[in-house]
């Protein structure tokens, strides 16, 4: 941060960045789908329905390494990590796994931290309770104290590559005679 704006941070202010800092990645790591930071030798419960297949939530899913899984108490072995999901060919029943394992980044992506430090700057220059500030014509918007604590559309539209993305559209197209919406014509050879 003290790089970005040019001037050491003051003892007074380094609290307050700190939690913006901590904000920001909070608010980021929601609007992605995933956890961005490292988080290692971590307990993920799931809660398989029958089948073969166990998904892992998205949020886990970044640079997931799993170390072990375990359901009732034994160590299951044979199951595959496909990038998404648990794979056991045997079944994985009902009774919950739990899954340890390590995701996010070791090193967090250089636009990630501009992103956040940019969300940061742009917080510390509004004053608590205004929502925006315009120089040229003086205009001042008020409103709560903590929309300010909002990622901007610009942050947004950066973090588009590291957003996850849902299930995409299909096209669908009925069998059989189209309809022709304009009704009855006559046809000319």
């Amino acid at each position: 941060m003290a790089a970005r704006i040019g001037r050491p941070i003051a003892a007074d202010e380094t609290a307050r960045v700190t939690a913006f800092l901590a904000d920001v990645t909070g608010l980021v790591e929601d609007y992605c789908g995933r956890d961005m930071d490292r988080r290692s030798g971590q307990i993920i419960t799931l809660y398989p329905e029958g089948g073969c297949v166990l998904p892992v939530p998205a949020r886990f899913q970044t640079l997931l390494t799993v170390a072990s899984v375990v359901q009732n108490g034994q160590e299951v072995t044979g199951w595959t990590f496909n990038g998404r999901q648990l794979v056991l060919e045997a079944g994985w029943g009902e009774s919950a796994v739990t899954l340890t394992g390590s995701w996010g980044y070791e090193v967090t992506p250089a636009s990630l931290k501009a992103v956040a430090c940019s969300e940061v700057i742009r917080w510390l220059a509004l004053s608590p309770g205004v929502e925006s500030e315009r120089v040229g014509e003086v205009e001042v918007t008020f409103s709560g104290a903590s929309s300010a604590q909002t990622l901007s559309a610009p942050t947004r539209t950066s973090l588009r590559p590291y957003r996850r993305r849902g299930a995409g559209s299909l096209t669908l197209r009925r069998e059989g005679p189209v309809l022709d919406l304009r009704g009855p014509r006559a046809v000319y050879d």
